[in-house]
């Protein structure tokens, strides 16, 4: 008599549970060997149709298997069923934990030593393709952990009209076009490690519309800020209107613009900021360098980042072993992967008074993770190995938040670490959409959903994002990103208002203040700014850079001047150069004393004080004078 066996590991998309109908010992269930046949037929709708041909194989004479049992890494599976030679399989499905459990009963039982039985399993879901603004995205997540898998492969049957495919992760064996689709191949040994991840479309676009609320509970007035969405390597940003108008907007180390505002005392400010963001694959950033400043603060230790602490640094070592690997690319990889597979996501946690753990609390607590936790510790355990590594918060496009969750402020934004590799730049990965889509590829390759809000790397708390930003009791949507069909060519446009006093004083030093405004919707970069005249001289005309300035934000330069003696009287003009663009101010120069009321005023009245004084001062002489005579 057989003993029974009803489920085996199914591999690739699906984390499988096992269950024996006797009192078998459960590793019984690695007598079986397995291949698949796995294709994802994608149509223009974007709904996916899975086939997966399974071949099951009895390795031994003593268990037989008549029912198979998997967990799918998808929420919205339909249209599911079995077949094999004898027929239709009774199939069952049901949610499980986000995810979602099928059930299938053989007609037959798989019983004695090399009894092989093939049959087929198909089910239809939309989590697998999306259509976003002008992306089309497909991803699949990796194979899991098994054992006597014999073969695996999987195809991907994607429509041309997604267009040619801009990212393909890990490369396909084999790609090929026929009836109106390009079907993309994998094999087993690209799919251990992580999934598949292709997109369809070199950029994505949003539009957003952001509130900040302002509140100083000061008795004196305050200056202070707010975070502005900015341009990273990975996104471009254009700002339509900020009302009110900000007294500027500068730029932090990070690469933040913070937008300043002077509130009185007891005063509230809501601030409305409207603009676009246009989303790429790959860096803009073509020779990639960081500041020796910059390095040292990125590998520093911070609040949230406890990169010394002995657990953080015992756990680095454990992870990529006496001999870490040489290559950046690959010692992060090592630190990625054990967070994805250390932590697990708790969407219990989410509320409106969520508390941050850090890197050393969540190590020590990995069931209770949030998008936090996921970012804090990957970042922690970098810089401990000596990797830049900052945090990004923003708002990532989400159409199934049970797989990819956003816990940053009350399910509205989402946190993801950044590092930086000397080859490539600044990389973003997402460990936490890694761990709760179960294997999809987040490090090769980010997708076009993360919107960066603010970059946290000086600070592991400042600046906040927008959608922090409440008065006390206040809930709002604050927040409101949407995608975007309208390509935009963002443009900074300066103007440049010189300050020079009027008339110029002759033979005097004096100073010129040149105030750079960028009055255009993005981002200003920087460039060369000089200035010159017919005869004026200045002393530091030259090796002056205007800096980058972000849309509603200026700059202040100033220049010495001097003439040549102080006796010149002529009109001149001022120069300004920024870039291939000049702006100029006529000016007059005039001598101290000839052509000018005021100090002839100041002459006359120095004139008259001297008289006045020896006047008086002869009068006292020639008093003591007499005095003196009467005496005799």
């Amino acid at each position: 008599m057989f003993k029974s066996l009803f489920c085996f590991f199914f591999t690739f998309l699906f984390l499988v549970t096992c269950h024996l109908l006797l009192a078998t010992p459960i590793y019984a269930a690695n007598e079986f060997a397995t291949t698949y046949d796995v294709v994802y037929d994608i149509d223009e709708s974007g709904i996916t149709t899975v086939t997966e041909k399974i071949t099951l194989k009895n390795l031994t004479s003593q268990y037989y298997a008549s029912e198979f049992k998997l967990t799918i890494g998808a929420t919205q599976i339909f249209d599911v069923k079995g077949t094999d030679s004898n027929g239709t399989l009774e199939v069952k499905s049901k949610p499980k934990d986000n995810l979602s459990e099928i059930s299938t009963k053989f007609n037959s039982q798989i019983a004695g030593l090399g009894k092989i039985m093939p049959w087929t399993l198909q089910f239809k879901s939309k989590d697998f393709a999306q259509n976003l603004g002008k992306v089309w995205e497909v991803r699949a997540p990796r194979i899991s952990s098994t054992t006597n898998l014999e073969s695996y492969v999987l195809t991907l049957a994607v429509p041309l009209n997604f267009g040619e495919p801009t990212l393909i992760s890990p490369t396909p064996k084999s790609q090929t076009k026929s009836q109106g689709k390009i079907f993309l191949t994998f094999d087993q040994d690209q799919l251990k490690v992580a999934g598949v991840s292709a997109s369809f479309g070199t950029n994505q676009l949003f539009d957003f519309d952001l509130s900040y609320h302002l509140e100083n509970n000061n008795l004196v007035p305050i200056l202070t800020n707010i975070a502005l969405p900015p341009d990273t390597p990975y996104q471009d940003v254009i700002f339509r209107r900020i009302d009110p108008k900000p007294i500027n907007v500068t730029i932090d180390d990070d690469g933040n613009y913070l937008a300043w505002y002077k509130l009185k005392r007891n005063q509230k400010l809501d601030v409305k900021v409207f603009g676009s963001a246009k989303l790429y694959t790959n860096s803009k950033v073509k020779n990639p360098t960081l500041h020796a400043d910059l390095r040292k603060k990125y590998t520093q230790s911070d609040k949230y980042w406890e990169k010394d602490h002995p657990q953080i640094i015992a756990k680095l070592k454990e992870i990529v072993g006496n001999n870490p690997p040489k290559e950046t690319h690959d010692r992060v990889k090592l630190i990625y992967l054990f967070v994805v597979n250390y932590l697990k996501y708790d969407s219990s946690r989410i509320n409106d008074s969520i508390e941050r753990f850090g890197a050393v609390t969540a190590l020590n607590n990995p069931n209770s993770a949030v998008c936090m936790e996921f970012t804090d510790l990957f970042i922690a355990l970098a810089r401990s190995a000596g990797i830049p590594a900052r945090e990004l918060d923003g708002y990532a496009y989400s159409a199934n938040t049970a797989l990819r969750p956003l816990s940053l402020t009350k399910d509205i934004l989402h946190a993801w670490p950044q590092y930086f590799d000397d080859k490539k730049g600044w990389i973003m990965v997402d460990p936490t959409w890694e761990n709760t889509t179960d294997g999809v590829d987040y490090f090769n390759k980010l997708d076009l959903n993360h919107f960066t809000f603010v970059v946290k790397g000086t600070s592991s708390t400042q600046p906040v994002p927008a959608g922090s930003y409440k008065y006390t009791g206040e809930d709002s949507q604050d927040v409101k990103v949407t995608l975007s069909g309208n390509d935009f060519l963002g443009k900074g446009q300066i103007d440049v208002q010189i300050d020079a006093q009027d008339p110029i004083l002759a033979g005097f030093p004096g100073k010129i203040k040149i105030n750079v405004v960028n009055v255009g919707d993005s981002f200003f970069s920087s460039t060369n700014l000089s200035l010159n005249s017919n005869k004026l001289t200045f002393l530091d005309s030259s090796g002056k850079n205007s800096g980058p300035i972000p849309a509603f934000g200026q700059a202040s330069f100033d220049f010495n001047i001097r003439t040549e003696s102080l006796f010149d009287n002529f009109n001149d003009q001022i120069i300004v150069s920024i870039g291939d663009r000049k702006f100029v101010k006529n000016v007059t120069i005039k001598p101290l004393l000839i052509f000018q009321k005021i100090p002839l005023i100041i002459a006359a009245i120095i004139l008259v004080s001297v008289v006045v004084y020896i006047l008086v001062l002869g009068g006292l002489l020639y008093r003591k004078k007499v005095i003196k005579i009467q005496k005799k």
